[in-house]
């Protein structure tokens, strides 16, 4: 058996799928003293996920095959290397790397233990904006209202309903939908 078709068996190995996905989530999030590696929290794992739900049930193996080096496994490339190849696949796959990046960073940031490091730095942060959201300061017209004359802003008390019926004749010609049904 050739090497290229070894290694091509190889890269759909589940440990070779696993440990390629850790390491590239490594090169994007490496981690410092107060932040753990992405493959550390498990971005690896909600990547894969995340790229059969949106790119189709091969994606996975597909991003394993092109973080291929030239036939070596991408785990067992020095950091320099991995970094480079990771850079080519930017390069190469723009759509498919930012949508890996997009990924992989939504995965990092929701972690408990990402939340906390970030809290660590002092920020007011949550895994996810909602149920919790965040404190806002009341509106205030003199700072939140627009500045430019494209708009402005209006008390809820000021408004009025806008006449409507001369838009029946408009509507007339297109297609009416079903109303939803209540269950």
């Amino acid at each position: 058996m050739s090497r290229r078709k070894a290694n091509a068996k190889k890269s759909l190995e589940p440990r070779h799928i696993s440990e390629t996905l850790a390491a590239f989530v490594d090169i994007l999030l490496p981690g410092d003293a107060l932040f753990p590696p992405a493959s550390q929290v498990g971005a690896q794992h909600i990547l894969a996920e995340r790229l059969r739900a949106h790119r189709g049930s091969d994606a996975v193996e597909r991003l394993v095959e092109l973080l291929a080096d030239e036939g070596g496994a991408f785990a067992d490339l020095a950091p320099r290397d991995r970094t480079r190849v990771v850079r080519r696949l930017e390069r190469n796959e723009p759509d498919l790397f930012a949508f890996v990046r997009a990924a992989t960073y939504l995965a990092y940031y929701q972690h408990p233990s990402v939340v906390r490091a970030v809290r660590k730095l002092g920020h007011d942060y949550n895994e996810a904006p909602q149920p919790q959201g965040y404190a806002m300061p009341a509106f205030d017209p003199a700072v939140n209202a627009p500045k430019h004359q494209r708009g402005f802003y209006k008390k809820t008390e000021e408004m009025q309903p806008v006449d409507t019926s001369s838009l029946a004749e408009l509507l007339s010609g297109l297609p009416r939908y079903p109303a939803k049904r209540r269950f």
